[in-house]
């Protein structure tokens, strides 16, 4: 669509992202990252990509944010299966932690995908990419919009209502679906839980996960199968995830780390997600 990346150097010399978009095919979608990125920056999250600045000439728009070191993609793909079964919690964590920020909010994404979550030089995961996120307003919950999103990372009631040909009613959970995706894709080393490319779309409307026998952790498979339940009513708030057993095993991997006094009834809760 007209849109690249480049590092870019500011009067004091620090470094930052320049993303270069085209107004002839960007122009909504780069004042609607703008105004998003300006209600974040009101009450800044470690966990979501700072925006600095907007500018424009007579071709392009120039968004200019924070420089990090990579997407999740890349992060994943360079990083061994054990480290990222050891260390995956605590990434899944941040990514929450990003969602529950915006859905605080009122803030949708609703384009989660690997290449979307940023990973800045401490390895922190950073949520990005906001051109076609939208505001809910104070008393709604639900917002009915185009159905729009990258293939394979769509979350059932987008995909249902593309089939339909109608407006899609968008919910918070429909972020916390994709986020599951995201969560296997982590936690086994770039595979989807819905299957290959080419049958993810169907997968996903159906509600039929496959690959799962690569999560050999009960308590990741039980966790990572929450957030993607086909119904949404079944699906936990980003906020509600965090308290997951599944994320005790980052209290677990820091008590082995360093030993420390705890209770029965904490270690039983470890034990029982180790």
């Amino acid at each position: 669509m007209g849109t690249s990346v480049y590092v870019g150097i500011l009067e004091d010399g620090s470094e930052v992202a320049v993303k270069k978009m085209l107004i002839e095919t960007c122009e909504d979608a780069a004042e609607n990252e703008k105004e998003i990125l300006s209600l974040i920056e009101a009450k800044k999250s470690p966990y979501i990509v700072s925006y600095r600045l907007l500018l424009k000439d007579s071709i392009f728009f120039y968004l200019i944010a924070d420089l990090c070191e990579n997407t999740l993609n890349d992060h994943v793909s360079s990083q061994s299966i054990e480290n990222l079964k050891e260390d995956g919690p605590r990434m899944v964590k941040e990514i929450l932690t990003g969602l529950t920020f915006l859905h605080d909010q009122r803030i949708l994404h609703r384009d989660l995908k690997p290449s979307n979550i940023l990973v800045d030089v401490e390895c922190h995961m950073r949520l990005a990419d906001f051109g076609i996120s939208r505001v809910l307003n104070e008393d709604e919950t639900t917002l009915y919009t185009d159905a729009k999103g990258t293939q394979g990372w769509m979350s059932t009631e987008v995909l249902e209502a593309i089939d339909r040909a109608c407006k899609c009613r968008y919910k918070k959970k429909s972020d916390v679906q994709v986020t599951g995706m995201i969560t296997f894709f982590i936690l086994t080393k770039g595979e989807h839980p819905f299957g290959a490319s080419h049958q993810r779309m169907t997968n996903i409307k159906e509600g039929n996960p496959m690959n799962l026998e690569h999560l050999v952790d009960l308590c990741a498979r039980k966790f990572v199968l929450s957030l993607i339940s086909h119904d949404i009513k079944d699906r936990p708030y980003a906020h509600e995830a965090l308290r997951h057993s599944f994320m005790d095993k980052i209290k677990l991997r820091d008590a082995i780390s360093m030993p420390r006094i705890i209770s029965w009834d904490s270690w039983l809760k470890l034990k029982e997600c180790s």
